[in-house]
């Protein structure tokens, strides 16, 4: 049997979910990122955050059936600031999330630390207010390895 995958390690949907409630907890305590997150107008962030996290290290398609994919997500962040106060202090506290709720693997977390690092990359170059964002992306999928083929 194959090795599983970075859902299943960091504990399936339970497991994502208990990351997205921690991390969003932490971000809206946090001096840099409570103010875009005490923006946040949907109740079920949390929920959303833990499907599109989940589908993307290998879990279910939950995000992708029920709230329009990578693109949607994409455009929720889009437009926001043409200068990026965010990303770094993000991906910190998306490791402290980490290791406060999932397993002590150091594989499980280089492998998540590595997959926020580029997400922000991503989710950065669209904030500018004249980037676009193009028409039905798919889902990115990431393994132990990196970016899943």
């Amino acid at each position: 049997m194959g090795r599983s995958t970075l859902f299943e390690a960091a504990g399936g949907a339970a497991g994502m979910l208990a990351l997205a409630a921690d991390f969003h907890a932490r971000c809206l305590a946090d001096p840099v990122l409570e103010h875009p997150f005490s923006h946040v107008d949907d109740p079920d962030h949390v929920r959303h955050l833990a499907d599109y996290w989940g589908e993307v290290l290998g879990g279910p398609p939950i995000f992708s059936e029920k709230h329009g994919g990578h693109t949607a997500m994409l455009r929720i962040h889009a437009n926001q600031c043409d200068e990026d106060p965010f990303s770094a202090r993000f991906g910190e506290v998306f490791d402290e999330a980490v290791a406060a709720t999932l397993p002590d693997d150091p594989e499980l977390r280089r492998a998540l630390h590595d997959y926020m690092t580029a997400a922000t990359a991503e989710v950065s170059a669209i904030f500018p207010t004249a980037a676009t964002v193009a028409e039905a992306l798919p889902m990115p999928r990431w393994s132990w390895s990196g970016p899943a083929a």
